[in-house]
């Protein structure tokens, strides 16, 4: 057995350790963001409006959401990874989970702290699932994709698909009620705007990592300039 061979199941480890992590994070900082109630993830401002129609968890919107979004991957070629699967279900559970156990803050004081750190922990958990190398969510792979392709900045991309996801999510609730309810607000567009440039600069590698087992899929490079 080479070298190389050996440092496999080590390096596949931990891989598997950073994309499991980053995802548990990703969980914990939607619902941070789910009970500061001044704005969520342009994302979830669509599963929300999901939820909302549906009579679903936000966490089961998120989950129907990303299955939806998995077809768009067969006429673009991409191949799916364990982080595609893992990535679509380990953060719905983990933000139900904390949801049904953490009831909402009333002073405002602490809601913006939530705020706060539930955007940065999402930046930081998007970092350490895309960094591991072993597949992406279908929104982002559609995006890492179309970078590859047409050479645009990751967080540029980043930024108009959130706000397409925001724009759209808030019509299907109805302006005034995703307003009073805390679904949109000014968390909304700061995480818009910022989550995108955010993320491309915590990805401090100059290529993705190469795919240790059978299954990962390679990712196009996220370039942060």
């Amino acid at each position: 057995m080479t070298h190389r061979a050996a440092e496999a199941p080590r390096r596949f480890g931990i891989q598997l350790m950073q994309l499991l992590c980053g995802n548990i994070v990703m969980g914990i900082a939607v619902a941070l963001l789910l009970r500061a109630r001044l704005g969520l993830l342009p994302l979830d401002v669509l599963h929300s409006a999901i939820a909302q129609r549906t009579g679903w968890t936000i966490g089961g919107a998120i989950i129907a959401t990303q299955a939806v979004l998995l077809a768009a991957y067969l006429p673009a070629r991409i191949r799916p990874g364990i982080g595609t699967v893992t990535t679509s279900v380990i953060p719905a559970v983990v933000c139900d989970v904390l949801l049904a156990h953490f009831p909402p803050p009333t002073t405002l004081g602490i809601r913006v702290v939530l705020l706060a750190a539930g955007g940065a922990l999402f930046a930081a958990g998007v970092a350490l699932y895309l960094g591991s190398g072993l597949g992406v969510l279908p929104r982002d792979g559609l995006m890492r994709a179309l970078q590859a392709r047409r050479g645009w900045n990751f967080g540029s991309i980043r930024v108009g698909a959130d706000i397409l996801c925001l724009a759209t999510g808030w019509l299907l609730i109805g302006p005034v009620a995703a307003l009073t309810t805390g679904v949109v607000g000014v968390g909304s567009i700061l995480l818009a705007t910022g989550l995108g440039p955010s993320i491309a600069r915590l990805i401090t590698t100059d290529k993705a990592v190469e795919p240790s087992v059978p299954g990962a899929a390679s990712t196009p490079v996220i370039q942060t300039e």
